[in-house]
């Protein structure tokens, strides 16, 4: 009876023991992850800060209300602000190089987000939107559409911020599953 009793102690001490241990592991690991979540956006949002006391002390822009970046020929920051007279504003910040080249787009004079999103769910029903973002591409101002198409294929499809003309269209085929 003796026997009985003691492995049935040791049984539910191992038992209790790999508990403990899978619950450490587990804590570990969600530290973990949020550490890594954060460096990562922080790596993201890196010199934004320096972005817009730039922006705000070498042009007309009073206000920035968002910065994002974006990643084409060179890489970009893209400032949404606005100036002294309330007009709303989008420029390009250039990351690379000693001379910086800003571009600046008034927003009455582009075509809506809202509207280049209608005219591509009219032609492209099945497709599943991941972002839309004004992008700068040799000098042209576009808006970039990312989307998976009606055969899972991840697309860039790049239009005319002005008039919404179609600029370029890359379309990539998955490879693995």
């Amino acid at each position: 009876m003796k026997n009985r009793q003691f492995s049935q102690s040791t049984g539910r001490k191992w038992l209790r023991t790999i508990l403990i241990i899978l619950s450490i592991a587990a804590i570990i690991g969600l530290a973990l992850g949020i550490y890594l979540y954060q460096d990562i956006m922080e790596e993201k949002r890196a010199g934004f800060d320096d972005t817009k006391e730039i922006i705000m002390s070498q042009t007309s822009i009073t206000k920035v209300e968002q910065i994002d970046r974006f990643h084409g020929d060179k890489a970009y920051h893209i400032v949404y602000g606005e100036n002294d007279k309330k007009e709303k504003k989008i420029i390009f910040y250039p990351l690379e190089g000693t001379e910086k080249n800003i571009t600046t787009v008034n927003t009455s004079d582009i075509i809506k987000k809202e509207q280049i999103l209608s005219n591509w769910s009219k032609k492209c029903n099945t497709c599943n939107l991941i972002d839309i973002t004004p992008a700068l591409i040799e000098d042209d101002v576009l808006w970039e559409l990312t989307y998976y198409d009606e055969n899972d294929r991840y697309v860039l499809d790049y239009f005319s911020i002005y008039d919404g003309t179609s600029f370029e269209r890359y379309r990539f085929k998955r490879m693995f599953n």
